[in-house]
């Protein structure tokens, strides 16, 4: 039987889309009796199936000191720290397969497999920008979007051994949408006004990368009665953003929170629009997610989110101020009929659920 390993240094401690990835292909490919696999986590439960790896996480005092001493950023130490702590199991295991989509855990383990002769294959994924420095003649780099393509070639890395598969979701191919009964209850459980329109944005809450501060001085400038709901991941910039937003919106009519990841289904329900100003994205899970409801969907426009979107999306250019606020006004002189909500899913089940690339990923593994 082929073991597979799958490791996420952040699962159990991380809502990013690379361990929300790295955990949903887990738990997919553990049904599937012709793998033995095993899941190398961060942080949780150890429990069947799932090994928790001892490592310094990357907002603790030990690994900010070590990384003051050795000049690198925390985010590094607790790689370093779990492929330490990993070794153990690399010893004892005899593991035909490791999955990961983290450059330092990804180079060190090439290092590693040099050094001892162990046999392992490396499938590593891009989907967050990042490619390892090398890879081995039989190792396989998992694109999720063409964004890495180029640069994988540049490295040498052979076309035989790129593969292009998307991102997936479980859906079925039934839709998502409440009833309107159902969605008068939830506004009203979430103390939203009935008659706002909701606008959504789901990713780590900062201004650097996911750009938050954009979409609150954009959504601000609305002059329609709006409701800002911003789901994420607390960074080092989220305390800026919260202060933005209690400016702009006088402490009214927004939310910011921290959620777990199964319970942002009712915020996607309920939105009439969603929102990733991010102006870059190694897939951005959040577009099909959205789309998977219904909503529409506004991003920058660049390929990246041409090739995940196509057709399905509302692309402006969000460098730009005032583009923002202009969509989203575009978007509430023509709300989406019934039948465009069902064809958006249709678009998502048809493209990006895993019943439609299962095939594809377990010939990855093969």
């Amino acid at each position: 039987m082929k073991k597979i390993i799958f490791i996420g240094s952040g699962i159990g401690r991380i809502k990013r889309g690379l361990e929300a990835h790295v955990e949903d292909l887990f738990n997919n490919m553990s049904c599937i009796s012709k793998y033995e696999i095993i899941l190398f986590k961060g942080a949780g439960r150890s429990k069947k199936k799932e090994k928790r790896i001892a490592n310094f996480p990357r907002n603790s005092f030990a690994a900010k000191m070590l990384a003051f001493i050795t000049q690198r950023n925390s985010f590094e130490i607790q790689n370093i720290t779990f492929f330490i702590g990993m070794i153990p199991q690399l010893i004892k295991n005899e593991i035909r397969i490791i999955y990961l989509g983290e450059p330092v855990v990804c180079n060190l383990l090439l290092k590693w497999r040099k050094l001892t002769g162990q046999k392992f294959k490396i499938i590593f994924f891009t989907g967050g920008q990042t490619i390892p420095a090398y890879m081995g003649e039989k190792d396989i780099i998992h694109h999720v979007s063409p964004l890495c393509i180029g640069k994988a070639t540049e490295r040498g890395i052979s076309g035989n051994n790129q593969l292009l598969i998307p991102h997936f979701l479980n859906i079925s191919e039934k839709g998502r949408n409440l009833s309107i009964e159902e969605k008068i209850k939830l506004r009203d459980e979430f103390k939203i006004p009935e008659d706002a329109f909701i606008i959504l944005s789901v990713g780590a809450i900062d201004c650097t990368v996911k750009r938050m501060d954009y979409l609150i001085e954009e959504v601000s400038d609305l002059r329609e009665n709006i409701f800002l709901i911003i789901l994420g991941e607390e960074e080092t910039e989220t305390k800026k953003v919260k202060t933005l937003a209690a400016k702009c919106f006088l402490k009214k009519n927004y939310r910011i929170k921290t959620l777990p990841r199964k319970e942002t289904g009712k915020y996607y329900s309920l939105a009439d629009v969603f929102v990733l100003a991010s102006l870059a994205e190694g897939f951005g899970m959040a577009y099909i997610e959205a789309l998977s409801y219904g909503i529409p969907v506004i991003a920058h426009d660049y390929p990246t989110a041409r090739y995940v979107l196509k057709t399905e999306g509302c692309f402006t250019d969000l460098s730009i101020k005032g583009n923002l606020e202009t969509a989203i006004s575009e978007i509430i002189k023509n709300k989406s009929s019934i039948e465009k909500i069902h064809h958006r899913h249709q678009f998502v089940y048809e493209n990006y659920s895993w019943e439609k690339l299962k095939s594809d990923y377990i010939n990855m593994f093969d």
